[in-house]
């Protein structure tokens, strides 16, 4: 039987609460080579509802929400935000190959504080099938991956080799069947699963 392997993205909601940096915070892709030892983010996240309006996303307060804390939270740096159940989920399952550090986060509600974990990984991990994977026309840039099983399935988590350092602490994550399975299996919320291209 064919390994599965998916694309974890968060779950889409009208409104939900969103962990937000500070105003002075540096783009995402700027902090990466800024963390590259770090285990701690230097910085707190606060919480904010975000809901989509007819022109945009719309800030405010967290009223009227059922759920605050997912256990992947969307966030205004566009990386994984994961809550300590959905790290030790992940840990559990991991092949040894993965070159998977964390760093910590604290997530900011009032007068509630959480620590929250960003995956960061070590190495450039071998995933992509070159020949079946789509670039931007005489560049590295990636438009569609297709990844080969011959070479994921020595990971049950894993990033694409972006251009540059992102894949450092990546945008885009995939896991396997397994860590896909525990995942329903525990309940964990704000996740959802896109199966991807594999050769």
């Amino acid at each position: 039987m064919t390994p599965n392997f998916y694309f974890l993205t968060t779950k889409n909601y009208p409104e939900v609460a969103s962990a937000f940096a500070p105003d002075n915070t540096k783009l995402s892709h700027q902090l990466i080579p800024e963390l590259d030892e770090a285990d701690k983010l230097p910085f707190e996240l606060n919480l904010v509802k975000i809901s989509v309006g007819t022109n945009g996303l719309i800030k405010s307060d967290l009223s009227g929400l059922n759920t605050i804390w997912l256990d992947l939270q969307p966030n205004s740096l566009a990386w994984y935000l994961v809550s300590e159940k959905l790290r030790d989920l992940i840990n559990r399952n991991l092949k040894g190959n993965e070159h998977l550090k964390w760093i910590s986060a604290v997530i900011n509600n009032g007068t509630e504080k959480r620590i929250y974990y960003i995956p960061r990984f070590e190495k450039k991990l071998d995933v992509l099938d070159e020949k079946r994977t789509m670039y931007v026309k005489g560049t590295d840039h990636i438009i569609n991956p297709c990844f080969s099983l011959k070479k994921i399935r020595n990971y049950a988590i894993f990033h694409k080799p972006d251009s540059l350092d992102f894949w450092r602490i990546p945008s885009g994550l995939y896991i396997d069947k397994t860590v896909k399975e525990d995942i329903l299996k525990n309940k964990l919320t704000g996740v959802e699963f896109e199966q991807v291209r594999t050769a």
